[in-house]
């Protein structure tokens, strides 16, 4: 009898203790996307460039949310055709757009794109943003519609241990009259390059040069062009720069533009055999193998300086804005001004878009906002190999987080330093964002490379290139463009 109630006890026991188990475990939260699928567009770029991390972060993100995220990677010239026929077609529309800078005018011209919301703003912290993106590329007419993936910004790169050289110095003051330091104006980034051409200064047995940039034919060196003609034709009291906003009338071949691409065309004998077609790769390689003094380049340059294994120079690189101009031609007057002008870059920049008509745009969002974030963009912009460069006040915190790179934190601050002074600037050039902007930079990127190789005088290939973009422009419709490149400029009302 002893032994039943013993066993009864037992079993109650254990039925009280499985009761209470199963009332006070935590059931698993629900997923809060569970059963939706997004579609996100990314170009395939070199080594998983600007794609990368987005490929790496979708498992994780499909585990916290239960939602599917397809991430589809074109190649360049495929990804603008699939973003052409997605538009024109509800049903291979795409969720999100991981788009450069030049295409977003399509995007946003054609109000196929959903203003972001307050509450993801407030998510990804807006106000970390630097306002040189947030009041530029990430806005249409003053509303925002961009989230803040990849901050471009050009800068000058240079060999402090060859700039600092006492015999080179004093070679260089013989020869030009001042001092040897980072080129404040193009003037003297053309003396310098002169200089460093042509002789052995990095003791291999070969002759090196001044330069390494861009000027291949169908990458995108006309970005880089014209980061550089700011300084000439980029007046600090007009916001505009490629048209005239009331007319849409080219620019392009006024004397400030024509003044750039002679330097542009001149300055090409300066760099290395084949320098007509670097491409963004090659102007890297071409710095950090030792074989040119300076590099005009967008802020991957630090990075890959420091991480490339066939650097030579991880420790002896001096950092600078790009050069500016004594002068800058008026285009309301005609004139040039004899003004100093320093003008800043932020050609390029990779935005997440999210689409007006996603079934989907919660998700949509919550995808964006996360590979924005404060926090991850932070991480991949001190990672190499991502292409994810600066945007936010936050970036610019921490040094030492750039040791992962290569960096010392002292060459990590120094990198720093110099991004911050070109984007506090308030004479800045960002890229032509109005529908048709591939057709006008694809024209222009023809026509250029004919002054490049010199079948055109660059006054020629400017007057051709500004009478094919006035073609351009009334296919697609004056009044309209006007409209569109108004919007673009976000001036205020």
């Amino acid at each position: 009898m002893k032994n039943i109630w013993c066993w009864v006890c037992s079993a109650l026991l254990l039925s009280a203790c499985s009761d209470n188990k199963e009332s006070t475990s935590v059931k698993p939260a629900a997923r809060p996307f569970e059963g939706q699928s997004i579609s996100v567009i990314v170009p395939k770029l070199d080594a998983r460039l600007i794609r990368g991390p987005i490929l790496d972060e979708v498992e994780s993100f499909e585990a916290r949310t239960g939602a599917k995220v397809r991430v589809l990677t074109p190649g360049w010239n495929e990804t603008i055709e699939k973003i052409d026929q997605s538009l024109k077609s509800p049903d291979a529309n795409f969720d999100i757009y991981v788009a450069i800078s030049m295409w977003s005018g399509t995007l946003l011209g054609g109000n196929h794109i959903a203003p972001v919301p307050e509450a993801i703003k407030q998510k990804i912290d807006w106000d970390d943003v630097l306002p040189i993106y947030r009041n530029t590329v990430l806005s249409w007419n003053n509303v925002a519609y961009g989230l803040p993936y990849d901050g471009d910004c050009i800068n000058l790169y240079y060999r402090k241990d060859l700039f600092a050289n006492p015999t080179y110095q004093a070679r260089f003051k013989k020869r030009y009259g001042y001092d040897l330091a980072a080129p404040a104006t193009w003037k003297e980034y053309r003396d310098i390059a002169q200089f460093f051409t042509g002789w052995d200064w990095n003791g291999d047995g070969k002759p090196d040069y001044g330069i390494a940039g861009n000027r291949v034919k169908g990458d995108i060196s006309m970005l880089q062009f014209f980061a550089q003609a700011g300084a000439f034709a980029k007046h600090p009291d007009d916001p505009a720069y490629y048209f005239d906003p009331e007319t849409l009338k080219p620019r392009i071949n006024n004397p400030g533009f024509v003044r750039a691409l002679q330097t542009w065309v001149d300055t090409l004998k300066f760099g290395p055999p084949g320098m007509a077609n670097f491409a963004g790769h090659d102007v890297r390689n071409s710095f950090v193998s030792g074989q040119t003094a300076m590099a005009i380049d967008w802020a991957d340059m630090g990075v890959h300086a420091v991480d490339s294994p066939v650097s030579v120079i991880k420790d002896k690189i001096g950092y600078s804005q790009i050069p500016g101009s004594s002068e800058v031609f008026n285009a309301n007057t005609g004139k040039w001004d004899k003004r100093p002008n320093q003008v800043s870059s932020i050609s390029g920049n990779w935005t997440f878009f999210v689409s007006k008509n996603s079934p989907h745009k919660e998700l949509a969002f919550e995808f964006a906002a996360h590979m924005t974030s404060k926090a991850l963009t932070k991480k991949l912009t001190a990672m190499s190999g991502t292409a994810v460069n600066p945007s936010r006040r936050s970036h610019f915190e921490d040094p030492a987080s750039w040791n992962q790179s290569g960096f010392s934190t002292a060459s990590a601050k120094a990198y720093l330093e110099e991004i911050t002074k070109s984007l506090s600037n308030p004479q800045v050039v960002y890229d032509l964002t109005i529908p048709g902007a591939g057709e006008y930079y694809q024209a222009f990127d023809e026509l250029i490379y004919k002054a490049v190789t010199g079948e055109l005088k660059p006054q020629q290939a400017l007057d051709q290139t500004a009478a094919a973009w006035e073609a351009i422009t009334e296919r697609l419709g004056r009044a309209q463009q006007i409209a569109y490149y108004k919007a673009s400029l976000n001036t205020p009302k």
